[in-house]
């Protein structure tokens, strides 16, 4: 009866930790299109890989709210749907650093530090990124 009982707990945990990893799970990839937030598109959106991105960074190295200079941003409100942790929340027209911009210097950033090392990156020139029709 213990064995069995033991069985039973077992296979309950095992269930939660599947629920509960997959409800925290992200998308693999997904399109950054905010035709809405532009006047005029001159470009493509963008397929944004976002596992391969979460394999080799933190979380807070792209998803931030700068408070004096330190990322205060809670890692628990990164939940798929949260409009709050969208780059266009914060980065609107009226934004210190504007939507554009602000992937550009991000994305673009990142890759051209990660190139400066001699590392392994992703494209920095327009239509690397830029290529869904």
């Amino acid at each position: 009866m213990r064995k069995k009982s033991l069985i039973l707990l077992f296979l309950g945990l095992m269930l939660a930790t599947v629920w509960v990893t997959a409800s925290w799970a992200q998308p693999e990839s997904f399109v950054i299109n905010n035709s809405k937030a532009f006047k005029q598109l001159k470009r493509s959106p963008v397929n944004f890989p976002h596992e391969k991105h979460m394999d080799s960074l933190e979380c807070l190295d792209c998803h931030h709210s700068y408070k004096k200079g330190e990322n205060v941003l809670d890692e628990d409100t990164l939940e798929e749907g949260n409009a709050e942790i969208r780059c266009a929340f914060c980065h609107t027209w009226d934004a210190k650093t504007q939507l554009r911009a602000a992937y550009h210097l991000k994305c673009t950033g990142c890759h051209t530090k990660l190139a400066k090392k001699g590392k392994e990156t992703g494209p920095r020139i327009c239509g690397g990124c830029h290529v869904i029709k």
